[in-house]
Order: C-alpha cells, then structure tokens, then sequence
C-alpha cells in the first residue's frame, strides 16, 4: 500500500475523477481532497492524497505517465507522500498498548544495532 500526494489539480477535481485516474495503475482504496481557502472563501490550492495498492514497477509507470501532465486545467504534481501524523500516532498508540509489540520492537532494534555494528566491522557478540 503507497500514499501518494497529488498536487496541482483543479478546484473542479471530484473523488471518482481521481480514483478513476489512478485506478488504471492499482487498485485505489481511498481519496482525500482537501482544497485551501483564501480568507474570503475563494479556493486557491487543491491537492489530494491516493492510498493505493501497487507495485513497484506500476509506481514508477504511474509517476513517468502522470506527473508533471496537465489534466483538467492543472498541471499535476505527484510524488510519494510523508507519513500521516495521525496515522503514526495511532501507530504508536496501539504499539504501547500491546507488551506483545513492544517486545518485538525492542528485539528489532537490538537486532538492528548487532546488525550495524557487524557491517562496521565489530565482532562483540551479545
């Protein structure tokens, strides 16, 4: 599953224009919209987030076919999206929730600095 950001598009752009657009690369799960306003109401930004299922090779299709494209009036602007906050959060919450995934966590960062310290040529073994 990637989240991509799409910027660029026009303030006319709906939900299904958008699954329908990327849909042709992987299988679209959900759409965000989301349009900025000036302080009198009048759009001046719309951009969206594409959670899609997709593979390497179709992402890199998908970004050579679609970015930079015009469509609809905007030229879009697609690229790999940073993780939600909220979604990390969420993440974290659950994680400190569960002992179970914890432990898992503190095993894999453990792993992880055996791992490093091994590729740096150190061989203290735990």
């Amino acid at each position: 599953m990637r989240r991509l950001y799409v910027g660029g598009l026009s303030h006319a752009v709906t939900q299904k224009e958008l699954k329908d657009r990327f849909g042709k690369f992987g299988d679209v799960v959900d759409v965000e919209l989301r349009t900025r306003r000036d302080e009198e109401g009048v759009p001046y930004k719309t951009f969206g987030y594409i959670n899609i299922s997709i593979s390497d090779a179709d992402l890199k299709r998908c970004l050579t076919v679609l970015n930079k494209s015009k469509w609809k009036g905007g030229t879009l602007q697609i690229e790999t999206a940073k993780e939600s906050f909220l979604h990390r959060l969420a993440q974290e919450r659950q994680a400190a929730a569960d002992p179970d995934l914890q432990q898992t966590a503190a095993d894999d960062g453990k792993q992880n600095l055996l791992d490093s310290l091994s590729k740096a040529g150190s061989t203290t073994s735990p």
